[in-house]
């Protein structure tokens, strides 16, 4: 019931026109939302904008993630305290990061927009255009850098308890070998780590493409709609728009996209590490 239900619904209510006049109201439209939904210039905006913003995120949170983790792995002093420093952006509900971003980088009094503002001489009236972070230039990249920052310490986590099962053995057989800390790093750190790198960055995938909370709380799609996602196109049409039609459709197009992401994740890397 937990699952089939919604689902159900979210099926009939994708072929419905629902109207709120004299009541609410549905009419049997077949697939006519579909239809709408790919000949929309706002929903394949909202695919590139979705895209982008979780190609982003994931490169940054498994950077992050992996420096963060190796970071721990190796500091001998304090490693504790660093752990519960890297662990806070993962307690934050979405919300409150949310919020916090939007102090920081908004346009005139953010933190982050103030110190770049500053930086670049554009502290004063008679100087060019002030920089804004939460520009429709920025805005996705801005976007992602915070998701990935409420996403790294997961990953950072995991992989350092991956890290932890590596021999110290194969180390001392490299420093031997006389390799350096780059070609150490390749040869004998990265492979044990392959197969957390892939489960976690289908995880980031399809966590970040169906962030919502974040997004709103942070810019509301904005500027204008450079930031409107899927799921925040969806989250307007639904709950502003009072368009469950053509939201519930969408919001098909959107699972696909989910599922052939990380299908195709698993296809191109996943089987790969299986078969090794």
């Amino acid at each position: 019931m937990v699952m089939a239900y919604p689902m159900g619904y979210a099926i009939w209510l994708s072929m419905q026109e629902v109207s709120f006049f004299g009541g609410f109201r549905t009419s049997f439209v077949g697939i006519e939302n579909y239809r709408e939904a790919l000949y929309s210039d706002n929903f394949w905006w909202s695919v590139r904008v979705t895209v982008q913003f979780v190609l982003v995120s994931v490169v940054l949170a498994m950077l992050i993630g992996l420096g963060l983790a190796l970071l721990m792995h190796h500091v001998r002093r304090g490693r504790a305290l660093l752990g519960a420093i890297i662990i806070l952006p993962w307690s934050i509900s979405l919300y409150g990061a949310g919020v916090m971003w939007q102090y920081l980088a908004r346009g005139q009094s953010g933190v982050a927009s103030s110190l770049i503002n500053r930086m670049l001489g554009r502290t004063t009236p008679d100087t060019a255009v002030e920089y804004s972070l939460i520009s429709s230039e920025q805005i996705v990249n801005l976007l992602a850098l915070g998701n990935a920052w409420n996403l790294a310490p997961l990953v950072a986590f995991f992989l350092l308890a991956n890290l932890k099962t590596i021999p110290e053995r194969l180390y001392d057989l490299a420093r031997v070998d006389r390799l350096n800390v780059w070609q150490r790093f390749l040869i004998v750190t990265l492979p044990p780590l392959q197969y957390t790198l892939f489960v976690f960055t289908t995880i980031t995938l399809i966590m970040s493409m169906k962030l919502l909370d974040f997004i709103f709380v942070m810019s509301a799609g904005g500027p204008g709609d450079a930031s409107a996602t899927l799921t925040f196109r969806l989250f307007d049409l639904a709950f502003r728009q009072s368009n469950y039609g053509l939201s519930a459709a969408m919001s098909f197009y959107l699972l696909f996209l989910i599922i052939g992401s990380a299908l195709a994740l698993f296809f191109f890397w996943g089987r790969r590490l299986e078969d090794t």
